[in-house]
């Protein structure tokens, strides 16, 4: 496990979205009247809307920018404003040189929505064009959702940054003959998950054991969902794990901390992960294209494993062959068991890009001052030569310097990227390509083309046009 803290921060987002959860400890007070909660006390699924369900809020203008594509230097472009060649021509330079099938791309500015873009092809199979409001999955961007779920119950007082993470969580964990807990974790506050100080591991592959799985299930141990094994029982099964240090001593980013802070939202919340994010942070903001894949219905499930999504409204991934440079279709419709690969709270997350914009440029008002202040800030550690330095996180997201934050996903096939600059300016993107060297050109183009937003102009959209409701302030009802 050691070997983990030498992990690079894109080895860390690779590794982190596959993570399968992990975690859960001992009794703790719960609230008079709250929910026990975990992933059965909600049986329905989560569920990948139909793209007239999520274009149905759009006004006259944007509908037409979305059914009646451009084609535009030879690829199709489709949202607003109509014409935009300093952004345009820039990124389909970059696709093209790297032959990257589709973008989705959106930005605003400090006083509003400035473009939404959808460049390409959903897949490299067929023939459908990427849209703003078409959702793909964000993998690790997904930890800042399950932070800002949390954010909000500390922001209402209802947990606190300082809590002992452990005591929360009530379910015993899940040890074979031999095995026990690592004492150090009932040291391990709300605030150390967040920032990714824990000592929590970030992925081990061999939590995945789906014979055992089946044989717990079958003894009436745990419950399975779809076959496998539930988020909340794959928490106590990585109960075995020890700590890679003491709590608040070094930076690691852990996936497993994400899945352990998205057991203690249920707990507190009594509502799933995915339902509460819904319910209290996307549906307020207007967000709608949210699903997990974890939950997914069977049906469901199979479409969205195969290489071309046609039937579904939504981004599929690209594999890319850096010996032959060239971008193939990735069929996972006959995948093996992956628990481990579907976690609920920092992997396997899907929005649009322009639902991602929506959340990413509304967090500080959605947490409330104080918070977004404490999520700017990286706090101090040691590092592996024992010098003191400060972690590469904050609350959830990597601060890039004044009230800036950004966060990356990257999965084979497919990247996210979520950026709100100091000033304001937000942009986020999805890319069905796991081309990097071509993928941070475009992160760039988009971090570029942000920075000199200056005002809003009158041939820019509006939030209004897209089906969002304006945003009110958040009052904090607390101090953390």
């Amino acid at each position: 496990m050691a070997a983990m803290l030498a992990m690079t921060k894109r080895q860390a987002l690779l590794s982190g979205a596959a993570f399968v959860g992990v975690t859960a400890m001992h009794s703790g007070a719960r609230a008079a009247g709250e929910l026990p909660a975990d992933a059965f006390h909600d049986p329905t699924h989560s569920a990948i809307q139909s793209r007239s369900e999520l274009i149905k809020h759009l006004g006259n203008d944007t509908r037409q920018a979305q059914d009646k594509p451009r084609v535009v230097n030879g690829m199709f472009v489709t949202g607003l404003p109509m014409s935009l060649p300093e952004l345009d021509d820039r990124i389909i330079e970059v696709m093209k040189a790297g032959a990257i099938p589709g973008v989705s791309l959106c930005i605003s500015g400090n006083n509003g929505l400035v473009c939404t873009r959808g460049y390409g092809r959903a897949s490299l199979v067929g023939n459908v064009p990427v849209e703003p409001t078409m959702p793909a999955t964000i993998m690790s961007v997904s930890k800042p959702l399950t932070v800002a779920a949390a954010l909000t119950l500390v922001r209402d007082r209802r947990l606190h940054l300082s809590d002992l993470a452990f005591t929360i969580l009530r379910d015993p964990p899940l040890l074979a003959p031999g095995q026990s807990v690592d004492p150090r974790q009932s040291k391990i506050e709300v605030r150390h998950l967040m920032n990714h100080t824990s000592g929590l591991f970030n992925v081990v592959e061999t939590l995945n054991d789906p014979d055992r799985f089946q044989r717990l299930a079958h003894q009436g141990a745990i419950k399975l969902i779809h076959g496998r094994i539930g988020q909340n029982d794959l928490v106590r099964v990585g109960m075995k794990e020890r700590l890679l240090f003491g709590p608040g001593e070094r930076f690691s980013y852990s996936g497993q901390g994400m899945q352990v802070l998205a057991r203690i939202v249920e707990k507190v919340s009594g509502l799933r992960l995915d339902r509460y994010i819904q319910k209290q942070i996307f549906d307020p903001l207007g967000i709608r294209s949210y699903f997990v894949g974890s939950y997914l219905s069977d049906d469901q499930y199979r479409r969205y494993m195969k290489p071309n999504r046609e039937q579904l409204y939504a981004m599929c991934p690209t594999l890319y062959d850096k010996d032959r440079k060239r971008q193939f279709a990735q069929d996972e419709s006959n995948i093996g068991y992956v628990s481990w690969g579907q976690a609920d709270a920092c992997g396997w997350a899907s929005l649009s890009a322009l639902d991602l914009l929506r959340f990413v440029s509304s967090f500080p008002t959605l947490v409330g001052p104080d918070l977004w202040q404490a999520t700017t800030e990286r706090p101090w550690v040691v590092d592996d030569k024992g010098k003191r330095v400060q972690g590469d996180a904050g609350l959830g997201w990597f601060p890039t310097g004044g009230k800036g934050i950004n966060h990356e996903g990257a999965w084979p096939g497919e990247r996210s990227f979520a950026e709100r600059r100091a000033d304001g300016a937000s942009f986020a993107l999805a890319v069905n390509s796991e081309d990097d060297p071509h993928v941070d050109q475009i992160i760039d183009v988009a971090r570029q083309f942000s920075s000199k937003i200056k005002a809003a102009q009158p041939q820019f959209p509006t939030w209004q046009e897209y089906g969002f409701p304006a945003i009110e302030p958040v009052a904090p009802i607390g101090h953390p």
